[in-house]
Order: C-alpha cells, then sequence, then structure tokens
C-alpha cells in the first residue's frame, strides 16, 4: 500500500500555523491530519529549511561536490 503524499500547500500550511502560534493540536484539528504529520513536518522544516526531506524519495543522480564547488 502506497503512503498518500500530501501537496507542498499543505504541508507548509502547517508551518505557516505553526509560525502564527496554533498548538500541534488546533494544526490537526483544522487541516484534518495526523499528530505524526504535524510532528514529521515540523521536524523536517526545523532540520533543513523545507517540508520535504531533500534525501528521500529523490528519483534523480545525487549531486556530488568537490572541493572546486566549495569554494
Amino acid at each position: 500500500k502506497m503512503p498518500i503524499s500530501l501537496s507542498n500547500n499543505l504541508l507548509w500550511r502547517i508551518v505557516y500555523l505553526y509560525h502564527n502560534g496554533y498548538s500541534n493540536k488546533k494544526i490537526r484539528s483544522l487541516l484534518y491530519i495526523s499528530r505524526a504529520t504535524v510532528g514529521r513536518v515540523l521536524r523536517i522544516y526545523k532540520k533543513w529549511g523545507y517540508v520535504k526531506d531533500p534525501f528521500i524519495g529523490s528519483k534523480e543522480r545525487r549531486k556530488l561536490f568537490d572541493t572546486d564547488d566549495m569554494k
């Protein structure tokens, strides 16, 4: 069974509501999503600054940097 993919719009709404002072419980009830989803989205946002983990689900070839790219 494939997991349901949430839209970027919905994921960003979680972050915006959280930054506007809404509790996790209130966000869950407003958007009809689970506690785990709210927690996961906020954890990824705090770590990466984006709502989706950049290393999960990418079907492209990973971009590797060398020392010239780091200058």
